[in-house]
């Protein structure tokens, strides 16, 4: 409330949008979710073969591969597929195998998956992912980001794929064979999935939205009641959990998360697709030197000794300012995600962006809305940073290190002191946990990281753990390390283009 005084008598003044706003606003939010709850069912229908279903183009092509393969362990040249890409048509729903010219004939693209090596040169167009992904695994081991980022139906299409000939499988120096670990971590997969770790329960999943509603219903009261302070700080911590809650619904499998998938847009405002093409690579090559985005951060922190000529004088205080880049990561993900939907023409979650900030003007003014979006940056960056900028980088590439040993030796778990910090973490305290087992949900994650610490100390590699505070501790001790060393002439770039990269944003 406010008050004027005019001609000698006290008025209150109450600011309002116009009924017409708000309804409006009200209208496309509601539109909005009522949008993706539409498609959200018709894509859990036609994962089912419900009525009317659609077919799937990559399930037809998948068809497609078995009608042609003479067995499940047929070769591409026993059925005729040498030189043979296919095609998919979206609109008709349908795939076909097109002869590739000689002159664009290429090298066969083959990876082993569960020690089988299966060849995906005509695949790698239709990957829904994206291409970056096959080429990335091309001659290398894909057993486990296969199990840890693909659905049940993807599973089931793996014995459809054709055999790699056996010239093109590489040789052991190439791609060696798994470590009795690697082994080891499969049985305990199997196991767990036996035993129903990766369901989901109604309990844990309506903790975790009861507690971004309680937050959020906390940051509305505070700035209908005129604490912008508190409602700022509130709002952080709602758009924090929303993100959480969002990662964790991406990285689900299952028809609640397949409907729950716009969350990220409607709560979060972070485009869905952009997340997922960057972070799911994040997990499967994590601190990979060249590939991990999360390490490319400089010229506004370095994470390890720059070459003379990529160095910045301002690296030699980044353990006194590095708050400043962490608090811009939300507002730099809301414009990419913005970008993204809009570049590919994401009508959907374009469509929940604006329903989004459309609620969230209605709701609070721009000095709530300004530092909530840096505080809940600075939040969310310094909880993921801790766990992997401390650790162990790989500058040689990816697969020179098997994949379990890897996601033990580049990340670190951090056990919370109180109840506020370990909601705030939204389950990322238990990154080893995490990266081993994405798709499982977080609320699992605390009963496994006992399973996990038996695991590693069976196979002699270190299980990385430190309390809040120290983890924090070590990543700003990190970076005053680098900024104290001298360049390193041959300090690597963050960015190499000689990797296959990630969808233009």
């Amino acid at each position: 409330w406010k008050r004027a005084v005019i001609g000698g008598y006290a008025t209150s003044h109450q600011p309002q949008f116009p009924k017409m706003v708000r309804r409006l606003t009200l209208l496309l939010a509601f539109a909005a979710f009522s949008g993706h709850a539409y498609q959200r069912a018709g894509v859990v229908m036609r994962a089912t073969n419900g009525p009317n279903a659609k077919t799937n183009r990559f399930r037809n092509l998948a068809s497609s591969v078995r009608r042609l393969a003479v067995s499940t362990g047929a070769s591409v040249d026993e059925v005729g597929l040498v030189n043979k890409d296919f095609v998919c048509d979206d609109d008709t729903a349908t795939c076909e195998v097109k002869t590739v010219p000689k002159k664009k004939q290429r090298d066969r693209l083959v990876c082993r998956i569960d020690d089988r090596w299966v060849d995906l040169t005509g695949w790698r167009n239709a990957h829904p992912a994206g291409t970056h992904w096959i080429d990335l695994y091309d001659k290398a081991d894909a057993t486990e980001v296969m199990h840890g980022f693909h659905s049940g139906e993807a599973m089931k299409m793996l014995s459809r794929l054709p055999a790699a000939r056996p010239e093109d499988v590489p040789s052991e120096e190439v791609c060696p064979t798994p470590t009795k670990a690697t082994y080891a971590f499969r049985e305990l997969r199997t196991k767990l999935e036996e035993e129903g770790w990766f369901k989901r329960n109604a309990v844990g999943e309506a903790g975790h939205l009861l507690g971004w509603c309680g937050t959020m219903a906390a940051a509305i009261f505070a700035a209908k009641s005129g604490n912008f302070v508190l409602s700022a700080v509130m709002l952080a911590v709602s758009n924090t959990g929303a993100g959480w809650i969002a990662h964790d619904y991406t990285h689900g499998r299952g028809k609640w998360c397949s409907f729950m998938r716009g969350f990220g847009e409607l709560c979060g405002g972070m485009s869905t697709t952009w997340w997922s093409d960057k972070h799911n690579l994040h997990h499967a090559l994590t601190n990979v030197v060249g590939i991990d985005e999360d390490l490319m951060v400089d010229p506004a922190l370095f994470l390890w000794q720059p070459s003379p000529e990529n160095d910045n004088w301002l690296r030699k205080i980044q353990h006194w300012y590095w708050a400043l880049p962490y608090s811009m990561l939300f507002a730099i993900w809301r414009i990419d995600s913005v970008k993204v939907a809009m570049n590919r023409k994401l009508n959907g979650e374009l469509f929940r962006l604006a329903a989004h900030y459309a609620i969230w003007a209605m709701i609070f003014p721009v000095k709530v809305l300004l530092p909530a979006v840096f505080l809940s940056g600075l939040l969310t960056a310094t909880i993921v940073t801790v766990s992997h900028i401390s650790e162990d980088l790989f500058f040689d590439g990816p697969h020179k290190v098997d994949y379990v040993e890897a996601q033990l030796r580049s990340t670190r778990d951090f056990k919370c002191s109180n109840p506020v910090f370990e909601y705030l973490s939204g389950g990322m305290n238990y990154q080893i946990e995490h990266h081993l087992f994405p798709i499982m949900p977080r609320y699992k994650y605390p009963a496994l990281q006992k399973v996990l610490m038996k695991f590693a100390a069976e196979h002699n590699i270190e299980y990385r753990l430190d309390g809040d505070w120290q983890v924090l501790r070590r990543t700003i001790n990190n970076l005053q390390s680098i900024a104290k060393a001298d360049p390193n002439p041959n300090g690597p770039p963050s960015r190499d283009d000689s990797y296959p990269t990630l969808p233009a944003i």
